[in-house]
């Protein structure tokens, strides 16, 4: 996800913030983020041709929120927080932006080793139980079984 960057005087604004874009995946870095979130009057309003900025706006600041998006910022985020606003604002401002962050992609693995994954993570969901796995699995329990075996001959012994 995406790097973002707080320039928030208020720790608790900080830290609460910082927890909801962690929760969605985002990281919170001090500096060089994708997004700048500041507040009206902050030293961070300048940065709005370098990056996406959001500013925090509480009802009676909403007008100096206007006046910092008239100057080229994306947008705001209302005080007291709303539950999704802030990562639906990082989300369409990098958007917006051009930058939206590619999603990450697991790496490429062979088929084989994605069915010894697959056959594992059955196995623990079913507690060890061979006979449920190879129900869900779609296999008979001598077949499992033969798998499971050349799963264990194909890891490295540790």
């Amino acid at each position: 996800m995406a790097r973002i960057e707080l320039d928030i005087s208020d720790r608790i604004h900080a830290m609460t913030l910082k927890a909801m874009l962690e929760v969605e995946g985002h990281r919170v870095v001090s500096k060089d983020g994708e997004v700048l979130i500041t507040e009206p009057g902050s030293r961070g309003v300048a940065r709005v041709r370098d990056l996406p900025v959001l500013m925090l706006a509480t009802a009676s600041q909403v007008d100096a929120a206007v006046q910092v998006m008239r100057r080229g910022a994306y947008g705001y985020i209302f005080l007291p927080f709303q539950p999704g606003e802030a990562p639906l604002m990082v989300k369409r401002a990098l958007e917006s932006w051009g930058s939206a962050p590619e999603p990450v992609e697991e790496p490429l693995i062979s088929l084989e080793e994605a069915e010894a994954q697959h056959i594992l993570r059955t196995l623990r969901a079913c507690r060890g139980n061979q006979a449920k796995a190879a129900r869900i699995l779609g296999v008979g329990r001598n077949t499992l079984w033969r798998k499971l075996k050349r799963i264990e001959s194909s890891r490295p012994k540790e």
